[in-house]
């Protein structure tokens, strides 16, 4: 896994602010990795459109679908509330 620490911190603080959000980091750590490229593929198809919002979406679902990354913040989140 090599992801900018500066980006799991904003899934994190996002996650913070918005727990549907960690729903989907929850939701997609529990997929294999064949679901998770199933996930990364369908949103590249809706998210297709090059507007700041839908850009924004479809980099959190790739970086999220990454092997390791959503249980990776998870962990961190834990760790946070103890």
């Amino acid at each position: 896994m090599k992801i900018d620490e500066k980006i799991i911190n904003e899934i994190m603080t996002a996650c913070l602010k918005d727990t549907r959000l960690f729903s989907i980091v929850i939701d997609i750590s529990q997929k294999s990795e064949e679901e998770r490229y199933l996930i990364r593929k369908k949103a590249s198809v809706v998210l297709s459109e090059v507007n700041g919002v839908e850009k924004e979406a479809l980099k959190f679902y790739y970086i999220l679908t990454e092997d390791g990354v959503a249980q990776e913040i998870i962990r961190r989140m834990n760790d946070a509330v103890k």
